[in-house]
């Protein structure tokens, strides 16, 4: 059984379908508004030469973004790929940088890494250290000190 429409309404049914499509939930781009999030971190004046730096979000149920901190002291920030950068909001943030130790022979307890910044750094709640990330382009830079 052949079923023939008159265009107009063939048409309009295209429409339809097409139209359906495009608004199926899940399709297009959602999730959190973000902002990319770069700068610098600087120790008594001089760049931090490794580590990680942290945002840890103040409100609840809120994403962790982080960054590797380069040898002239830079970093991007990133929440879920590289260089997608934290959710817009307000953070605590914390540094941990340090630096192995290289020993020529093998202890029977290995040292802990030598730190680069002050310990307090790398607790949120004793760092002191807070950003606002706002949406598209965010320069944060932090200059620790004793």
């Amino acid at each position: 059984m052949k079923i023939t429409l008159p265009v107009p309404r063939a048409a309009a049914l295209a429409v339809a379908m097409l139209a359906s499509l495009v608004a199926l939930p899940g399709c297009g781009e959602s999730g959190p508004t973000m902002g990319r999030v770069h700068g610098k971190v600087t120790y008594n004046g001089q760049p931090v030469p490794k580590g990680t730096i942290t945002f840890v979000p103040t409100a609840p149920g809120g994403r962790n973004a982080t960054g590797a901190i380069a040898e002239d002291g830079t970093y991007a920030l990133q929440t879920e790929a590289p260089g997608d950068g934290a959710i817009v909001g307000d953070y605590k943030v914390t540094v941990a940088a340090r630096d192995d130790v290289i020993l020529d022979y093998i202890p029977k307890k290995a040292p802990p890494p030598k730190r680069l910044t002050p310990e307090k750094y790398e607790n949120p709640e004793t760092s002191g250290l807070t950003a606002k990330v706002e949406r598209g382009s965010n320069t944060r830079d932090f200059a620790l000190t004793d």
